[in-house]
């Protein structure tokens, strides 16, 4: 079960990212946004879903420490820094590509 939930979070904290970057990239073009503004815009809602993730897995950490019940998996807990390290290098990549992409597309717009 922990490996389907794994591969499941995996899977939103991959595409989260790039719904916001395609988000954000149109605004930028519409100029409701600066590229500036976009940019820093698109790294806060994209890190939202990691530090979410990461914050309710300490909490089930902590859960676990204090009843002594396991509610994580083996999987789960294997997963958790692969999965972490996966999407905050997607997330600084994306970043960079998106400031990129919006200045070379919307140099009007600062």
């Amino acid at each position: 079960m922990s490996e389907q939930v794994a591969a499941l979070l995996f899977w939103l904290l991959v595409l989260i990212p790039i719904v916001v970057f395609i988000r954000q990239l149109q605004q930028v073009r519409s100029g409701t946004r600066g590229i500036w503004r976009g940019t820093v815009l698109f790294l806060r809602f994209s890190l939202i879903p990691v530090l979410a993730y990461v914050l309710g897995f300490l909490v089930l950490i902590g859960f676990e420490e204090v009843t002594k019940i396991a509610v994580i998996g083996e999987g789960l807990a294997r997963t958790f820094a692969l999965v972490t390290g996966i999407a905050v290098g997607e997330i600084m990549l994306l970043t960079a590509i998106f400031a990129i992409t919006a200045s070379i597309l919307c140099p009007a717009s600062k």
